[in-house]
């Protein structure tokens, strides 16, 4: 019977204790912040497109012009990304929505207004109506196909990042 010699493999319960912790995947905070991330770009243009549809002098002609800064925030101010819900331990939504006073307004500056009566300005008025300015569904367009790929770099990136702060075997001298 040979006698039993070391093989010289050293770290393997470092390996498996490392192999475990990655195993267990991802925090919620890790994926709160990929998800956001990857919606940015579509939040920044729909922000982009809203800031031209903002009061101007000479938008409302005879009209006096709102107050600098607007007490509820421009449209474009309130429009985030958050997290919509999360159904069981790992199925989780986001939106991109308004928030605020734009929750108010949006839908009228996306697909603009009929002409209206205004019972309450100015003893009332005959409203001429506006135009659209849609900002939110041609970001979504551009940019829905995009998100998911740049979700799955950003969770590539936090697990490479993850690997290597793990705890690596100690080197022998030979």
């Amino acid at each position: 019977m040979a006698p039993f010699r070391k093989s010289g493999v050293t770290g393997d319960k470092e390996l498996v204790a490392n192999l475990r912790e990655l195993a267990k995947g991802f925090t919620p905070a890790e994926i709160d912040a990929a998800a956001t991330q990857s919606l940015r770009p579509m939040l920044a243009k729909t922000k982009n497109r809203l800031k031209k549809a903002r009061n101007f002098v000479g938008k409302y002609p005879g009209f006096p012009q709102p107050k600098v800064p607007r007490s509820g925030g421009h449209v474009d101010e309130g429009i985030v990304v958050r997290k919509q819900r999360v159904q069981r331990k790992n199925k989780r939504s986001y939106r991109l929505g308004a928030t605020r006073r734009s929750r108010y307004l949006l839908h009228l500056v996306e697909f603009g207004t009929a002409p209206h009566f205004q019972p309450n300005f100015r003893g009332g008025w005959q409203h001429p109506g506006a135009r659209a300015h849609p900002s939110l569904i041609p970001s979504f367009d551009e940019e829905a196909s995009k998100v998911p790929g740049t979700f799955g770099r950003l969770i590539w990136s936090t697990m490479a990042k993850k690997i290597s702060r793990m705890k690596k075997a100690p080197r022998r001298r030979r």
